[in-house]
């Protein structure tokens, strides 16, 4: 597959994602996106969460697990670049789709009150995905400082890691915060901004 090829599919990846946050956030009165959590928008009790997790979340995570794996290919040897692409792919891209195909309970069930099956898995998953996908991006940022005609980008790459870590503790450590909903789309968005990065960065060194 062209490198054109596997940087689309990374930018469709993070494209849907941000598409069904943003639409999710819009469709649910009064919903807050400072407060409240993105999972909340796809809740087993939501109208419109089963689209928002088909049309959205679950491709979304398909299409990051397949452009990471794919993305190992396409850019300089490294095996802490492998290990850390391959890694955002299984725990995120997987993550992103385990969620969705597994949302949480009405208002995703903060206290865990005779949670259901599929809230247990939900709750798991994010866990896993928050705790080791930050130091994961900062992995994949120390790889790309050595990637030759990088222009920054291991910076930038290591910049969201560190950001993804800090606020991953904010998320886990104020879980019922007034800001939850902030710490996590931050969280979120600088998990995404690396792979949209590493996406174009691949797209930049193809030959046309």
């Amino acid at each position: 597959m062209s490198k054109i090829s596997v940087s689309v599919i990374g930018i469709l990846g993070v494209a849907l994602f941000v598409i069904a946050a943003v639409v999710g956030a819009l469709i649910i009165p009064g919903y807050s996106q400072l407060s409240q959590y993105l999972s909340e928008s796809y809740a087993m009790d939501t109208k419109y969460g089963i689209y928002l997790r088909l049309l959205g979340y679950i491709p979304s995570g398909i299409l990051i697990l397949l452009f990471c794996f794919l993305a190992v290919t396409r850019l300089p040897k490294s095996k802490t670049c492998s290990f850390a692409l391959k890694g955002i792919g299984l725990l995120y891209g997987g993550g992103t789709m385990l969620t969705a195909i597994f949302p949480c309970d009405a208002g995703c069930n903060k206290e865990m009150i005779n949670p259901s099956i599929a809230q247990l898995i939900h709750s798991v998953s994010g866990l896993v995905t928050y705790i080791t996908v930050p130091f994961l991006v900062l992995l994949l940022g120390f790889a790309a400082l050595k990637w030759k005609d990088a222009k920054g980008i291991g910076s930038f790459l290591t910049l969201c890691g560190f950001l993804a870590i800090v606020f991953s503790i904010l998320f886990f450590t104020q879980l019922n915060s007034p800001y939850g909903g902030f710490y996590q789309r931050v969280l979120e968005g600088s998990i995404l901004l690396a792979v949209l990065l590493t996406a174009l960065f691949i797209k930049r060194t193809a030959v046309y």
